[in-house]
């Protein structure tokens, strides 16, 4: 083989042995409660917003909590599930106290399969820290027993949460962008995932413990050093 040909050769074995540029492994965690008079307050609002999405329709923005909350959901008819659905159920406990989310989450979209989306997440900034909260939940009757989890397509999985009526609790995954693009899993267990809406923000990175300890390093030679200075004088 001919050294341009083995240097080709190498490169795309080393192109193979990386991660896929629309995975970046996401860490997954329980999120607030979405439901009931407060439910909006389940909304984090950390970072600095990216976008906030509401599936299952289109037509004219809609504005949560106007004199609080201040966020406004853009709706859109999602390319990943195709199937629009609308619940206005809601009835008590958890009646939705701000009209604004109630319309946000009195709608979804839903798929027949269970949904694989390399981009879902687009127009990321590479090495840029990000927090993306999916809400899911139906007010709907008959849904017992459904439970949807979320994952990043390199089999990390979110915990599952139930799809049954007027549970309403939110999945909250953080990642660091190795792409512009993210990959989404959505699997249920009844092959039947949905979706209401989600919001995206880009947040500071968590130091890891090794950067913990430098930076704890770091302070404890500027503390050594201003009482050396201390004593000297």
């Amino acid at each position: 083989m001919s050294m341009p040909h083995r240097a080709a050769a190498a490169a795309l074995i080393a192109a193979a042995a990386l991660p896929s540029a629309f995975a970046a492994e996401i860490d997954w965690a329980m999120g607030p409660s979405f439901g009931g008079a407060l439910g909006h307050q389940g909304i984090l609002t950390n970072g600095t917003l990216v976008e906030a999405i509401d599936l299952g329709g289109t037509g004219s923005a809609i504005t949560v909590d106007p004199t609080g909350l201040n966020l406004t959901f853009t709706r859109v008819n999602s390319p990943f599930f195709g199937i629009s659905f609308s619940d206005s159920g809601f009835g008590s406990p958890n009646n939705i106290g701000d009209a604004g989310w109630k319309a946000v989450i009195n709608t979804a979209e839903y798929s027949s399969g269970d949904v694989s989306a390399p981009s879902f997440l687009s127009g990321l900034t590479v090495g840029q820290a990000y927090q993306v909260q999916f809400f899911s939940g139906r007010s709907y009757p008959n849904l017992g027993g459904r439970l949807l989890k979320y994952g990043d397509g390199l089999g990390n999985f979110s915990p599952e949460v139930s799809m049954g009526q007027n549970v309403f609790t939110s999945i909250v995954g953080t990642f660091v962008a190795d792409a512009a693009t993210q990959h989404i899993v959505f699997d249920e267990n009844v092959n039947s995932p949905s979706l209401n809406a989600y919001v995206l923000r880009e947040v500071s990175p968590v130091p890891e413990p090794g950067t913990w300890a430098l930076m704890l390093a770091g302070v404890g030679v500027l503390v050594a050093r201003r009482s050396s200075h201390r004593s000297e004088q």
